[in-house]
């Protein structure tokens, strides 16, 4: 058995059955061995970041980890920003890259090259990794597999890479008898889990009016939880946007994501002007989230935070501020067992809140991308997990849909990554193919991985991909009309700087059917939504349409455009 045989054979017995990657020289020992077990099965992409995309996918939709591979040089240096993206996102991927021969390094330091096609990834990939290695002559595989394994998926989770020589892929394993084992930093403190909750309970016993604030490193079944606990004791639930796809907004205390600029509005005002105590597990309050303020700390009220990642807790963001570094489900599940004071008329102010401020956006004319994809969410019902790009998409999107229990949204957080969309949804079909999948992306972003409609056509994937088309990079437009004067250089037809493809005839090349709408004329739409098999579909949108609600630099984040009359926010901010 040789060392490709023998990873392999330990992602199998690790329950990973599919793997994502694209076939060269310096790989092409471990795809081998890949196509020689029968029990599992390989994934090809068109461009190696679709793959690495695909494996965030994947792991987001098994809330597992995924397995990514590349040949050497140029192969490897396009999983970088899908790395990136599991990173920051905490998202657990194992990336396996080939490099050139062990022998093949000439030993001079400060050559620029040892070989053809070679660099040197691991020093690439160090600061968007839990983890790098290269393997070396003298390692037992399996003591690396193991330790690389464990810290991918222990602690705050992440991506981990092993560079591969190709000669040491066909080499014959040979046990070195050098293991070290491999351990999890998964240890729980039940002392500080004790203190957290005890903290908890004090602070909830001077509140009036809590919130709970749930972030992505929040397990699902957490999340669960920590739902019973605010329906016995009648507490508001908000999400970060990446954790929302985790929410449920079918239950009364869900009440949406928080968001900086576009974030819902029931979210951002009860957590910026309402509360008086945020209860925050696993969130990170970056800007993004509370927005920024340049001189105070962005929350006045009380905090008390739990997350794993003491990096994050350093950040202080409240002048009364308590934290403690911990598995927050930990805290969670403590809570659970311990008696919690009801909140139920903050409560019922919370919903008088919500209830007018669902009902003012419903009634704004502006907004004709929510409502169509409010339309198709509400149709496709709860067995569904969309995926959505980045830019005015991502938050049409999430503006939209009423998140229920049994639907899935992923996003791509803090890395951002434009063209994350169809790849990520390639790995969440593969992960589950009797689960519809829906692809939400802009005529920009979903451009960057066009190529990748080849594997959702050669895998027959029952992906259905909606293109949100305003011929232009919608975001950047509107940056341009507040502080550029109307140059719309790069994200228009102006000065002939951007123009989008025909979608339909790039559909028709790689055997997509696909279908074009007008964003006020849609209603032929559920028939699309329920073929078999992939389709496109494109909805043509204004030039100048808007993300709304969107807080604008200088006000409130629960002061969003379209803006709320005065005398109302007023009553809004008394009750």
């Amino acid at each position: 058995m040789n060392n490709s045989e023998v990873i392999v054979e330990f992602f199998k017995n690790k329950g990973i059955n599919d793997f994502f990657g694209y076939q060269g020289t310096m790989i092409a020992y471990f795809v081998d061995a890949i196509s020689r077990c029968q029990e599992v099965q390989n994934h090809s992409c068109y461009n190696e970041q679709g793959a690495s995309f695909a494996g965030c996918g994947y792991a987001q939709a098994t809330d597992g980890c995924a397995v990514v591979y590349s040949t050497s040089g140029p192969g490897a240096m396009n999983l970088i920003s899908g790395i990136a993206n599991a990173y920051y996102d905490s998202i657990p991927v194992f990336y396996i890259t080939g490099q050139i021969n062990t022998y093949e390094y000439a030993g001079i330091k400060g050559k620029r090259q040892q070989g053809f096609q070679e660099c040197d990834i691991v020093s690439m990939v160090r600061t968007v990794t839990k983890k790098a290695v290269q393997l070396t002559k003298e390692d037992d595989i399996q003591d690396v597999l193991d330790d690389l394994w464990v810290t991918a998926n222990s602690g705050r989770k992440g991506p981990v890479l092993l560079d591969i020589p190709m000669n040491l892929q066909r080499t014959d394993y040979v046990n070195k008898n050098i293991r070290k084992g491999s351990t999890s930093n998964d240890l729980i403190d039940k002392n500080t889990v004790s203190d957290a909750s005890k903290t908890i309970i004090d602070a909830l016993n001077a509140s009036k009016r809590p919130v709970l604030l749930i972030g992505n490193g929040l397990s699902s079944c957490a999340v669960d939880l920590l739902y019973e606990i605010a329906n016995n004791n009648r507490i508001p639930i908000v999400a970060s946007l990446l954790a929302y796809g985790k929410f449920y907004e079918d239950n009364e205390h869900g009440f949406g994501y928080l968001g900086g600029a576009y974030g819902k509005r029931i979210a951002n005002l009860l957590v910026a002007a309402k509360a008086d105590l945020l209860l925050c597990f696993g969130i990170s309050l970056c800007s993004r989230q509370v927005g920024f303020k340049r001189d105070s700390k962005p929350i006045k009220v009380k905090v008390i935070r739990m997350d794993i990642d003491q990096f994050e807790l350093e950040r202080s963001v409240s002048e009364d501020e308590i934290h403690f570094c911990i598995d927050a489900g930990a805290v969670v599940e403590d809570l659970s067992k311990r008696d919690i004071p009801v909140f139920e008329e903050w409560h019922s102010v919370a919903d008088m809140c919500r209830d007018y401020l669902d009902d003012f956006d419903l009634q704004d004319v502006e907004r004709y991308p929510n409502r169509l994809l409010k339309s198709v969410t509400d149709y496709l019902g709860d067995n569904v997990t969309y995926v959505g790009d980045v830019g005015q998409n991502m938050m049409w999107l999430a503006q939209s849909i009423t998140k229920k229990k049994g639907q899935r949204l992923f996003f791509s957080g803090g890395h951002g990554a434009m063209g994350y969309a169809l790849p990520a949804a390639i790995g969440v079909s593969i992960a589950d193919r009797h689960r519809k999948v829906v692809c939400v992306a802009g005529d920009g972003g979903f451009q960057m991985n066009i190529q990748e409609l080849q594997w959702v056509a050669r895998e027959q994937l029952p992906i259905k991909i909606l293109v949100m088309n305003n011929n232009a990079l919608g975001m950047i437009r509107f940056l341009q009309s507040d502080y550029f004067q109307d140059r719309y250089e790069g994200t228009t037809d102006y000065e002939n700087s951007y123009i989008p493809c025909n979608f339909a005839k790039v559909a028709e090349a790689y055997g997509i059917p696909s279908k074009k709408y007008m964003y006020d004329d849609y209603t032929g739409i559920k028939k699309e939504l329920d073929l078999e098999g992939p389709m496109l579909i494109e909805i043509v949108l204004p030039n100048d349409t808007a993300s709304l609600p969107k807080t604008f630099l200088g006000r409130e984040v629960y002061d969003q455009r379209t803006y709320i009359p005065r005398e109302k926010l007023d009553w809004l901010l008394k009750l």
